[in-house]
């Protein structure tokens, strides 16, 4: 039987991993850090990832709007996974 293709969760935790001991993130460093997976695999999880960051950044910034504005802020986001927010922290 094959392996479980790497997952969003994967990317995350090499990442994190690779900041923590002061390396680029980079596609190279990240398929070094995983030990698997394709470069465009990583590469979708990647763009992925970054979209979500986006989007939760526009949705903070969207609460922060309707506070000003005295309107009541809309509900919490998604939680994305333990590793994911993990690199929110950051």
């Amino acid at each position: 039987m094959g392996r479980k293709g790497i997952t969003s969760a994967d990317v995350v935790a090499a990442y994190v991993a690779l900041l923590k001991q002061g390396r680029k993130p980079s596609l190279i460093n990240l398929r070094l850090q995983l030990g698997w997976g394709s470069y465009a695999s990583i590469s979708q999880h990647l763009r992925r990832l970054a979209l979500r960051q986006v989007a939760l950044q526009a949705q903070r910034t969207g609460k922060l709007n309707h506070a000003q504005e005295g309107a009541e802020a809309p509900g919490q986001p998604t939680r994305l996974g333990t590793a994911a927010a993990e690199v929110t922290r950051l």
